[in-house]
């Protein structure tokens, strides 16, 4: 079964090699956790039987120590290294803790914040059994000395982190002097482990404990629903420490003490019993893990790909990769216009034919007569009359008339051509988001160089329109087909009206009439032109010039290596998936055998 440990320790020395996390597989772990002055540390250093821990003032343990203890009898006594400088081995446990505090201050600065990168530490002994732990920053309630002012909110954040896997065995750490009901590991445990289904609980300092009945069913489990068990253990105190004394003589005396004030849970007491049962526990706990834990790294591998590809290789060919982009964006521009291709639920030509059907038939409806246009007719009969009553409508006041009215379509038109524009620059926005993510500085260049050719193509657009309400200005065609098939019946109509009324008033709501005949032609000519000349100018030609105008302006050998420098944060992201895929395919290799 020591070989199932074995796998996941080397899962875990991958994913630490390639700097990348284990969150996303959950592996099975003991993590170890209690608040500060609990006696953590002497728990951990009686468990290996070595002064290897930090000591001080303040929180000491400030990044994850993950430490793999495992069994080789063939060593005559224990030794140690660090994962981070794996080629030197330590026999003396003391530089072991030297060299964690000088790589914590290495990653974390001096300043006494903390890391959730880990320090792996392996052990190997003739005397221990194989186990592995995880020693998590004591929790600390309020900063000392130069500790940051958030330090409990950090210290929290880490431990959750390790806790809320659903594969932690817990090991919450609390002190016997002190009522477990008021033990912060204990809460954090309950929070995440409310059955206590994979809590396992140590009482430190026992012999400070008072022999009470309510202390007893502590140390029986019977107060706190913690199912893996409760044990007891004595920690080594610092007068020990400084008289020198050894661990193993720390351990006999525990052994003894149990025996003499508690001889009927001595069994179940200690450390020697505490380590035999952590080994129990963790050994059958990855066992049954494992197969599950095939699973989810054959899961992520399958998602550290699709982000590879998603993200795309580094570039090797610079001008190949330069050209196929701007290919991609030119097609992609035509594929939000038709839609083909388009992968959104609305495609750039939805909004610009929305543009044609709502927003330019809304603004030409607004094209009205005048509210004074009976009086504007008037008016025109008399002057062009001159001194005589007119007894028939010259030609020239319609022409004057219509000329004027249709001058209020210039404006919606311009507007219309603009409103087009602006769709289409939104469309080139959205392209270039989606195509050059990768590449801040090509996204910006293309953007600059297609907006310039799209303003140019909007101003040609502009000027056609306005020629084109010029022409209908310069020349009322009374003779146009429409209105010369309609015009008889407008006549009759106002004609045959029974109304007695002058023929001068008759004469004006006839020119009235033929007015709005020929303001509604002109309207849906209008409405007819202004999509043909967006989809000439602002789309077809547009589209035609697109990619010669980007080859022309962006195929300078100076300037290609600046553009397609990638985003930081990309390069950031494709770096951390192509740490994790290298860990996960090794643990991929690993875990095989339990598919």
């Amino acid at each position: 079964m020591e070989n199932f440990l074995k796998i996941i320790n080397e899962i875990q020395d991958t994913f630490t090699t390639a700097g990348a996390s284990t969150d996303a597989i959950k592996l099975p772990q003991i993590v170890v956790l209690g608040s500060q002055s609990t006696g953590k540390s002497s728990v951990l250093e009686s468990i290996v039987q070595q002064d290897f821990l930090p000591r001080g003032c303040g929180i000491v343990t400030r990044r994850p120590l993950i430490i793999q203890i495992t069994q080789d009898l063939s060593l005559e006594k224990a030794i140690g290294s660090l994962l981070h400088n794996p080629d030197v081995w330590y026999d003396d446990f003391t530089e072991i803790s030297k060299e964690i505090i000088r790589n914590t201050d290495e990653v974390c600065g001096s300043n006494k914040g903390i890391s959730h990168d880990p320090i792996t530490i392996k052990v190997i002994s003739p005397h221990l059994p194989t186990l592995t732990l995880v020693d998590l920053p004591g929790i600390t309630k309020n900063p000392v000395g130069d500790q940051p002012d958030d330090i409990e909110r950090q210290t929290i954040d880490l431990v959750m982190k390790y806790v809320e896997n659903p594969n932690s065995i817990i090991l919450a750490v609390s002190p016997g002097n002190v009522d477990i009901a008021n033990s912060e590991a204990i809460k954090i445990a309950r929070q995440v482990d409310p059955t206590g289904s994979r809590t396992i609980a140590v009482i430190t300092k026992v012999d400070l404990m008072e022999k009470t009945e309510e202390n007893m069913n502590v140390l029986q489990g019977k107060t706190l629903p913690i199912k893996l068990g409760i044990v007891g253990v004595i920690n080594r105190n610092q007068k020990q420490i400084d008289e020198d004394i050894s661990i193993e003589e720390c351990l006999e005396n525990e052994s003894n003490f149990f025996k003499t004030h508690f001889a009927t849970l001595a069994d179940d007491m200690g450390t020697v019993n505490l380590t035999q049962k952590l080994c129990t526990i963790l050994m059958n706990h990855v066992k049954n893990c494992l197969p599950d834990l095939a699973i989810r790294v054959a899961e992520q591998k399958r998602i550290q790909q699709e982000i590879l590809a998603s993200i795309g290789p580094k570039v090797e060919d610079p001008l190949g990769m330069l050209a196929d982009y701007i290919r991609i964006f030119c097609q992609s521009f035509d594929d939000e216009i038709t839609g083909r291709h388009c992968q959104r639920n609305e495609s750039g030509g939805m909004f610009l034919r929305a543009v044609f059907d709502v927003n330019i038939c809304q603004e030409f409806d607004k094209v009205k007569l005048p509210d004074d246009i009976d009086k504007s007719i008037e008016t025109e009969i008399k002057k062009t009359s001159g001194t005589k009553p007119a007894l028939f409508t010259p030609n020239i006041v319609f022409d004057n008339l219509a000329a004027k009215i249709l001058e209020a379509f210039k404006y919606p038109s311009k507007e219309a051509i603009k409103k087009s524009s602006d769709t289409v620059a939104d469309i080139i926005a959205t392209i270039g988001k989606e195509v050059f993510f990768r590449y801040p500085n090509l996204k910006r260049e293309v953007h600059e160089i297609a907006m310039n050719l799209l303003t140019s193509k909007h101003d040609i657009a502009t000027s056609f329109i306005e020629n084109y309400i010029k022409l209908e200005l310069t020349y009322i065609n009374t003779n146009h087909r429409l209105f010369a098939m309609n015009r008889p019946k407008v006549e009759s109509d106002n004609k045959n009206e029974k109304e007695n009324i002058p023929f001068e008033q008759k004469n004006v709501k006839t020119i009235k009439s033929l007015l709005e005949l020929y303001l509604g032609i002109i309207r849906y000519q209008l409405m007819d032109v202004i999509p043909k000349c967006v989809m000439c100018f602002l789309i077809t030609e547009f589209n035609a010039a697109l990619h010669k105008n980007l080859i022309k302006q962006l195929f300078n050998s100076e300037k290609v290596d600046e553009l397609i420098r990638e985003d930081p944060g990309i390069e950031l992201k494709r770096d951390r998936a192509t740490k994790m895929l290298i860990a996960l395919q090794k643990a991929d290799v690993m875990t095989s055998v339990f598919e």
